[in-house]
């Protein structure tokens, strides 16, 4: 029995693992990065799926609205990695909370990354800042990952 509920209590640490890592500059880290089906990077990027993650983060100061901007390299490149706009604007996906946020106020983001079909299978790092009304960072992290055909 003891066993079995041990099992169950470790399930969701296997199924979800902190895979963020801190961005340059000094802007301010993620508490925590989960990407479904991601343990450890680098995590696969399914051609033709979304990438679902959930972004645990404080606010340092207070903020009225919240956009994400993703940067992607891969081969010695960098390049904006655009999102959709109903997937760019972090207050819409905010969970259990909404803009405006409060100073040193703790929110989990949830992020949708479309991966095109068209993409190159490649290795790539992708950079996630999530800025204020400004343009001044709130959060920010970085996830190594590849690109991988659908099964």
């Amino acid at each position: 029995m003891f066993r079995a509920l041990l099992l169950i209590a470790l399930v969701p640490a296997v199924v979800y693992g902190n895979v963020g890592r801190a961005c340059t500059n000094g802007r301010p880290q993620a508490t925590n990065v989960n990407i479904l089906g991601c343990t450890a990077p680098p995590c696969d990027l399914v051609r033709g799926q979304d990438v679902i993650a959930y972004i645990d983060f404080t606010t340092d100061r207070a903020v009225t609205s919240m956009t994400t901007v993703p940067t992607a390299t891969a081969l010695g490149i960098t390049a904006p990695y655009p999102l959709p706009a109903e997937f760019a604007d972090t207050c819409a996906w905010l969970e259990g909370s909404s803009c405006p946020l409060s100073a040193n106020e703790d929110v989990t983001y949830r992020l949708t990354i479309p991966v095109l079909p068209i993409y190159p299978l490649v290795n790539l790092s992708i950079e996630i800042d999530i800025v204020d009304q400004a343009e001044n960072s709130v959060s920010c992290f970085v996830v190594d990952a590849r690109v991988v055909a659908a099964n």
